[in-house]
């Protein structure tokens, strides 16, 4: 199951250690980031975490310690890739941002502008809402998070990029979870945003994300679990009654094809770092060569409880863009402080124990302070 992750995390109710537990190995002199590593992966029972700290002009820091799978000896690297679920969903938002910069696309493009083919079909309801508001959760879409919602979507036939508008057409033509204007998330938005791309462009999601995003950015992707794409590479897990158990990826749990593009990339976290250093810099008025700064805020600018891609809080006082991805089997986060200056990232290969999740990200948000004032 993809969660939404759309929780608002209580940051001050959950304290991560600030110590390794005893009898735990550490470096000599041990930093900050690499002391917290070892100390929440051990005290969480975690097999694998990664913890990186980014500014505007790069990785500050970055610190991994663990097993790529649990009762292995095999260490996880800072070059292995980990499941970004719904991380995904800002990198898709990121590349339409890069169409609409062109003219091929715009933010208040309709669906009945982006379909004209179906709006004979097309249920009323869907006919003017906005590529924004797929971005937002704000179109009035299914939701598509739960196991049961994924096990409903028919087996379509073809390419992914036919199966997306094959996918598109299906819900459109169906009645919306609500009113548009509402914030419901949806995995679905994303979908149809994605395959609005498509036929704008003639090019499919992949090609595009590839040549307008992860090309640019130097950084290796892949879709799918990421022992998918190497025997090396590490294991997802899934946490019950604090019991870790292993995925095996060779099972039918997977995201579906046609919701790739809500939440289904992998990536090491040097690469996502470059990702969330792009729009940190934005946010701090810093164009590249992707966007510029202007067009980077425009995506941090929410729509009732979301921008496109990123929950925009004030966590302890401070603004924040940050954002969650699990598939139930890893676990990813992000959180971008652009008054500090500061990022911070956190990739584990284990989904379950809420207690976990609520203690890393309150050690994100505790982290930024700290490395603001280095």
């Amino acid at each position: 199951m993809m969660l939404a992750a759309a929780l608002a995390f209580p940051v001050n109710d959950a304290d991560a250690p600030t110590y390794p537990p005893n009898g735990t190995a550490i470096p000599a002199r041990p930093t900050v980031l690499q002391r917290d590593v070892i100390a929440l992966r051990e005290t969480y029972h975690l097999p694998a975490l990664e913890l990186c700290v980014i500014d505007a002009d790069g990785i500050v820091e970055v610190a991994s310690d663990g097993v790529r799978k649990a009762g292995g000896t095999d260490t996880v690297t800072l070059q292995d890739l980990f499941h970004l679920g719904s991380m995904t969903k800002a990198m898709t938002a990121t590349m339409l941002a890069t169409l609409v910069k062109e003219g091929k696309l715009s933010w208040d493009m309709t669906l009945a502008q982006a379909f004209p083919s179906w709006v004979s079909v097309m249920n009323p309801r869907y006919r003017d809402v906005t590529l924004e508001q797929l971005l937002t959760h704000t179109s009035g879409l299914p939701r598509y998070t739960t196991d049961p919602e994924w096990e409903s979507i028919p087996p379509f036939s073809g390419t992914p990029a036919q199966q997306r508008q094959a996918f598109a057409r299906m819900v459109l033509v169906r009645p919306p979870m609500g009113p548009a204007g509402v914030y419901q998330y949806s995995n679905a938005g994303y979908a149809v945003a994605a395959a609005i791309a498509e036929r704008a462009t003639g090019e499919t999601w992949e090609q595009l994300m590839q040549e307008r995003l992860f090309g640019p950015l130097n950084a290796g992707a892949t879709y799918g679990w990421p022992l998918l794409s190497g025997v090396s590479e590490p294991w997802g897990h899934r946490i019950k009654n604090g019991v870790v158990t292993p995925h095996d990826p060779s099972d039918n749990y997977r995201v579906p094809a046609v919701l790739v593009p809500a939440g289904d990339v992998s990536m090491s976290i040097r690469d996502y770092g470059g990702f969330a250093r792009l729009h940190l810099a934005g946010l701090e008025s810093i164009d590249s060569s992707i966007l510029s700064a202007a067009e980077i805020q425009r995506l941090h600018q929410p729509v009732l409880a979301y921008s496109s891609g990123w929950h925009e809080e004030l966590i302890e006082g401070v603004p924040t863009s940050w954002h969650r991805g699990t598939c139930d089997t890893f676990d990813t986060f992000v959180l971008l402080q652009p008054s500090r200056g500061i990022g911070v990232i956190a990739f584990t290969n284990a989904d379950g124990d809420n207690t976990a999740v609520l203690a890393l990200f309150a050690e994100l948000s505790k982290l930024a302070g700290i490395y603001a004032g280095r």
